[in-house]
């Protein structure tokens, strides 16, 4: 099983979402910053590592919101999604098409990847 970890980052009440580029299943979706956890990484590691490379900040996570499971055509794989905060630098699209600061309320009017849009859900209802 391939293992994904996303980070859930919030600011001023806003989480942080990234629309992706062309190709595979998830092309032109939105999803949280993450990736694939590397061999011999934590999820925490990898989420961290993700959001330094993909949109060059440093972030602090908060703890394991959810791991969850999602079938898709090449696999299964298995995601870890933490909460986190960004405690160094602003954004950059550096590989994705967008990002956006959206509210919790809002996360339901986008496309998300499968296996992201059940979390983006869950975020969406009020406590």
């Amino acid at each position: 099983m391939k293992r994904i970890a996303a980070a859930i980052l919030r600011r001023n009440d806003k989480i942080l979402i990234c629309r992706r580029g062309p190709g595979g299943s998830c092309g032109y979706l939105w999803e949280f910053p993450g990736g694939k956890i590397e061999p011999g990484e934590t999820g925490e590691d990898c989420a961290v590592r993700e959001c330094r490379e993909e949109l060059g900040v440093k972030i602090q996570l908060q703890g394991l919101r959810e791991e969850t499971a999602y079938e898709y055509p090449d696999g299964p794989y298995g995601f870890a999604f933490y909460d986190g905060v960004i405690i160094s630098g602003e954004p950059e699209k550096r590989v994705h098409l967008e990002i956006r600061w959206v509210s919790p309320e809002e996360l339901t009017d986008f496309s998300f990847c499968p296996a992201d849009r059940p979390m983006a859900e869950r975020l969406s209802r009020p406590l």
